[in-house]
C-alpha cells in the first residue's frame, strides 16, 4: 500500500510538473506570437510609409522641374512679345532689309508657338504627376490594417491550452511536438498562414 501510494504521489507530482511546464510554455509562445504579429504589422506600416514618402518625393521632383520649365518659357514668351509687337527690328537704328525682318519674325513666331507648347506640356506634366500621385496614394499604397479574422488568429485565450491533445499537455521536455498529418491532430505551434493580399503587399528579392 505504501509503495502504491508513493508511486501515485510521484506520478501525480510528475503530471502536475509536466502540466505546469507545458502550460507555461504555451503562455510564453502565445505572448511571443502576439509580439511577432504586432512587430510584423509595425514593420509593414513603416514600409508603407516609406512607399508614400517615395511617391511624394518623386512627384515633387517632377513638379519642381516642370515649374522651372514653365517659368523659363513664360519669360521667353514675354521677351518675344516685346520684340514682336513693334513690328520691326531695331527701334533706335535704321531698319534692316525687309527680307531679313521677314525671316526674323517668322522665326520669332515659330519660337512663340514652341514656347506656348512648352507651357502647355509643363502644366500637363505637373498636373498629371499630381494626379498619378493622388491615385497611387489613395488606391494602392494604403496602411495594412489587419481585419478581425487576422487579429482573432493572432491572439489566443489561455483556455485554448485545454483544447490541445493530452500528448501536448503532458509532453516531456526535449521531446518532439505533435506533427500535423492526415487523420490526426498536430501542428498546434505553427504560424498562421499569410493571406494573398499581404503576400502581394510585401517586397521580395
Amino acid at each position: 500500500m505504501e509503495v502504491g501510494a508513493a508511486a501515485a504521489a510521484t506520478a501525480g507530482g510528475v503530471g502536475m510538473g509536466l502540466f505546469s511546464y507545458n502550460r507555461g510554455n504555451y503562455m510564453f509562445d502565445q505572448k511571443a506570437h502576439w509580439a511577432r504579429f504586432n512587430g510584423g504589422l509595425n514593420m509593414a506600416i513603416a514600409q508603407m510609409s516609406q512607399y508614400k514618402a517615395d511617391i511624394e518625393q518623386m512627384t515633387e521632383l517632377t513638379v519642381a522641374r516642370q515649374d522651372c520649365y514653365h517659368g523659363i518659357a513664360a519669360m521667353g514668351l514675354t521677351i518675344l512679345t516685346a520684340i514682336y509687337c513693334p513690328g520691326r527690328v531695331g527701334l533706335h537704328t535704321p531698319p534692316p532689309p525687309g527680307w531679313l525682318m521677314g525671316l526674323a519674325f517668322v522665326n520669332i513666331a515659330g519660337c512663340y508657338l514652341f514656347l506656348g507648347l512648352t507651357l502647355w506640356l509643363a502644366m500637363h506634366a505637373s498636373m498629371r504627376a499630381d494626379t498619378a500621385s493622388t491615385h497611387m496614394l489613395t488606391r494602392f499604397v494604403r496602411l495594412p490594417i489587419p481585419n478581425q479574422g487576422m487579429m482573432d488568429k493572432a491572439r489566443k485565450f489561455l483556455s485554448s491550452f485545454e483544447e490541445q491533445p493530452l500528448k501536448e499537455v503532458f509532453r516531456v521536455p526535449f521531446t518532439r511536438h505533435c506533427k500535423a498529418g492526415p487523420g490526426k491532430e498536430g501542428g498546434l505551434n505553427e504560424g498562421m498562414p499569410v493571406d494573398d493580399a499581404a503576400q502581394k503587399r510585401s517586397r521580395h528579392g
